[in-house]
């Protein structure tokens, strides 16, 4: 996953970057899709990442999640818990539909609750916070002044 963002601040080796919205939305190709499809700008969100390009207030960055990151996530989130409603309808179709219903429900609770938790654990650890790849636009001195 790529986003593209503003830096807004520098705090001890590491920068905050707005993406999605606010003014990370002027350093976004697709942002007119964006409020054509929703009708509104998405909110701002903060990014804080390790300051490794030495980057300056107000440069636009691009900032990355490996792909296989974004994968392993994806997968936790939407497959996992697809996976144990149908492990859960199947062990318990036996007893009937009904229970197979049950199962099912069951199922998906356990996976909901397995991807909620495993997701708050990857979220933690450094390799699946994004990175800054490059500086996409340098802030003059005179931008760097307002």
């Amino acid at each position: 996953m790529i986003q593209r963002g503003v830096v807004m601040e520098l705090d001890n080796g590491n920068a905050k970057v707005a993406v999605g919205g606010g003014q990370g939305c002027n350093a976004c190709a697709s942002k007119e899709s964006c409020v054509s499809i929703t009708g509104t700008r998405p909110e701002e969100k903060i990014i804080t990442t390790e300051n490794i390009l030495g980057v300056e207030v107000g440069d636009i960055v691009e900032l990355e999640l490996p792909v296989s990151i974004t994968m392993q996530i994806i997968f936790v989130t939407f497959i996992l818990p697809v996976v144990l409603l149908l492990i859960g309808y199947f062990i318990m179709l036996e007893g009937g539909p009904t229970q197979g219903a049950t199962g099912a429900v069951g199922g998906l609770a356990v996976g909901m609750v397995l991807a909620i938790t495993v997701n708050r654990s990857m979220g933690k650890r450094a390799s699946y916070k994004m990175k800054m790849t490059k500086i996409l636009a340098k802030c003059s001195e005179e931008e760097s002044a307002k």
